[in-house]
């Protein structure tokens, strides 16, 4: 440590030299009075007034220095300092297409890798406010405690380039402060191509809407996570009519470093009413706007709407294993769509993949009286044609439980009384078009 008096009066300067792999805990204790201040900056210049009675401030490698002003005869101030070896935190891993809750063990730092990229970091909140505790998160431009220290977690995500230099990024909390952020790792070039990508975190039992507007041209992106249940369920989509062309909202499993085919699509020629509400069986997924402006609302856990049903209605049935796809084990499936009176069910088969022992997947319809038919796969197949059948309730179980195993399925329900078929007999039968 070096001392110096400053050429402004009644300032001391107090300058430290900090080597890498250590870091500097500050104990300031105060009594000040109105223009008497003591001011530490750390290695990237930032600035800390600690007027409370008692503070503790960490400061990182390379340099830190700290002033003492006084205007006045009566303010007193105490600092404690000590040099503190952090090489031997412990580290946890983790891969690009990570999320995580930012409650970060003390003693531990966080290493997030990408295995050809920059690495990208966003922080989201359930409540969707502001978290200044992102501020005890200090932020490690490399793969440990040895690394270039780039500041804290709350202005790195306030910045305009949320990534690393090289390959990892690191994250550390001394302070043992607790937050109510979560946080996601992508892969730089993932999400950078987006003309926004924002981070979102849900809860079940709150509904969550919100509103979106992405140039023509242009792409945005959305992940949301949800901290308590495995299914959500889109319950409102809104395409504003631009007369652009090609508006468009995909859905996909996962975040945008895992790179999987879009699993529900939208665009302005649909009516999008009718499409919803739409189920989605994973507790992560993102969202892609293509030069639209949205307006989306959600709600997470089981959803009764879901398997009501009238004529007009429209949906995809998607396994469990189609949107969780780094998840080796998966429960068995099954849903019921209901309605109050006999109408005609279509539905297509689009892809069945069975590849454990003993996985079916059933369609069942019927209604009360009747005798139900149904059609049961228990081997692979694509595309099977569009199956028709009458009824009160389509019933769809899948015994897969392997990631390995699953299947899609659109639907569709119409009026009886919008075609000439004889079912004077109630039976139900099940039959076969082609469209």
């Amino acid at each position: 440590m070096g001392a110096e008096q400053s050429a402004f009066q009644n300032t001391n300067t107090f300058q430290f030299e900090i080597p890498d792999g250590q870091v500097i805990k500050f104990i300031v204790q105060t009594n000040t009075a109105d223009g008497d201040s003591i001011v530490i900056r750390d290695s990237i210049s930032t600035l800390y007034e600690l007027n409370a009675a008692e503070s503790i401030l960490y400061t990182p490698a390379n340099n830190s220095r700290l002033w003492i002003t006084t205007k006045t005869n009566s303010s007193s101030f105490y600092f404690f300092w000590q040099y503190i070896d952090v090489t031997g935190y412990q580290k946890v891993q983790k891969p690009t297409g990570s999320i995580m809750p930012l409650n970060l063990t003390q003693n531990t730092f966080y290493q997030f890798t990408s295995p050809k990229d920059r690495v990208a970091f966003h922080t989201g909140t359930l409540d969707k406010t502001f978290d200044l505790s992102l501020s005890f998160i200090y932020v490690y431009d490399g793969d440990d405690l040895n690394a270039k220290y780039i500041g804290n977690l709350l202005n790195f995500v306030s910045s305009q380039n949320l990534s690393s230099t090289g390959k990892s990024l690191t994250l550390v909390n001394f302070y043992g402060t607790n937050t109510k952020s979560y946080g996601i790792a992508n892969d730089y070039s993932a999400v950078s191509h987006y003309d926004s990508y924002i981070f979102f975190v849900l809860s079940s039992g709150i509904d969550y809407t919100g509103n979106s507007y992405v140039p023509n041209g242009l792409e945005s992106a959305v992940t949301f996570y949800c901290i308590d249940s495995d299914e959500s369920y889109i319950t409102d989509l809104v395409l504003a009519d631009r007369k652009n062309g090609a508006q468009a909202v995909h859905f996909k499993p996962l975040t945008p470093s895992d790179v999987y085919t879009n699993l529900l699509v939208y665009n302005i020629n649909q009516n999008l009413p009718q499409y919803l509400p739409q189920q989605i069986l994973t507790n992560t997924f993102t969202m892609v706007m293509f030069q639209c402006d949205l307006h989306l609302g959600l709600t997470s856990g089981p959803l009764y709407i879901w398997t009501l049903a009238a004529p007009g209605r429209h949906g995809t049935i998607l396994s469990p294993s189609s949107w969780n796809l780094k998840t080796q084990n998966t429960v068995p499936y099954s849903t019921n769509i209901t309605t109050t009176e006999k109408v005609k069910f279509l539905f297509n088969l689009s892809s069945v993949i069975i590849s454990n022992p003993g996985a079916r997947i059933r369609i069942e319809v019927g209604s009360s009286g009747n005798k139900p038919v149904f059609v049961e796969f228990n081997e692979t197949a694509i595309d099977t044609g569009t199956k028709a059948a009458y009824g009160t309730y389509m019933a769809t179980s899948f015994t897969g439980t392997t990631v390995a195993s699953s299947f899609a399925m659109t639907f569709s329900v119409e009026c009886l009384g919008e075609f000439n078929v004889d079912d004077s007999d109630g039976s139900g039968d099940l039959y076969q078009v082609f469209f």
